[in-house]
């Protein structure tokens, strides 16, 4: 991969998408081509699970019913988060903002100071994806098709309460409901790149860098 130019300014980026878009894959991969910090919310909330906390288990009767987790809760986490000296020159945000409420905080933060990438995916591409996922005891995660895991790992691995059928379609609902405003949100403020999801993860990879440096370099 060639290197990168850093920014005069910090590069903060917001990906957004329904379960199965892959914003957490595209979110690492710019994270690690722009050598700022991945902050997701889910990977936050399973150290929370992992560690048994009272947030935890708080979210893991969320997550059993498909419900999504309070905004104030979201954004006191995402704030101590973005709080560390690791994300002064930016960050690539992956699962926040959900909502206009969680948009409205981010960007009294950053007075707007950020892009927004958000990934377009169908419902049905979404849960033909995620039936496939299974997550390894180190929290790795796999896909039966796109990204097998390892033999000598395959017994060992779980389906995540949240990739279960009848939670991904419920959390779907959730993100056209709640999501969509937020798209046409940032859209209105001149924040928002649309790209197909539905692509390959390199081809998505290349669509999103070739936006981003467009919106960067005017």
């Amino acid at each position: 991969m060639s290197k990168v130019k850093r920014h005069t300014k910090p590069f903060r980026i917001a990906i957004l998408g329904p379960q199965g878009s892959g914003k957490g894959t595209q979110a690492e991969l710019l994270a690690r081509r722009h050598h700022v910090p991945h902050v997701s919310t889910g990977d936050i909330f399973r150290a929370h699970l992992k560690r048994q906390t009272k947030l935890g288990k708080k979210i893991a009767r969320l997550l059993a019913t498909g419900t999504l987790v309070p905004d104030a809760v979201v954004m006191a986490v995402v704030r101590d988060r973005l709080n560390r000296t690791d994300c002064k020159d930016g960050f690539v945000l992956d699962g926040f903002p959900r909502t206009i409420q969680q948009a409205r905080f981010l960007s009294t933060l950053y007075d707007d100071a950020y892009l927004v990438v958000a990934l377009e995916l169908s419902d049905r591409e979404a849960v033909i994806r995620l039936s496939g996922r299974r997550m390894a005891p180190d929290g790795t995660i796999y896909h039966v098709k796109y990204k097998p895991a390892p033999k000598a790992l395959r017994a060992r691995l779980i389906v995540r309460e949240d990739d279960r059928p009848v939670v991904v379609k419920k959390r779907l609902r959730q993100y056209r409901t709640l999501t969509a405003p937020l798209i046409r949100w940032y859209e209105k403020r001149g924040m928002l790149v649309r790209i197909d999801g539905a692509l390959s993860i390199p081809v998505v990879a290349k669509n999103v860098a070739r936006q981003l440096l467009n919106r960067h370099s005017t």
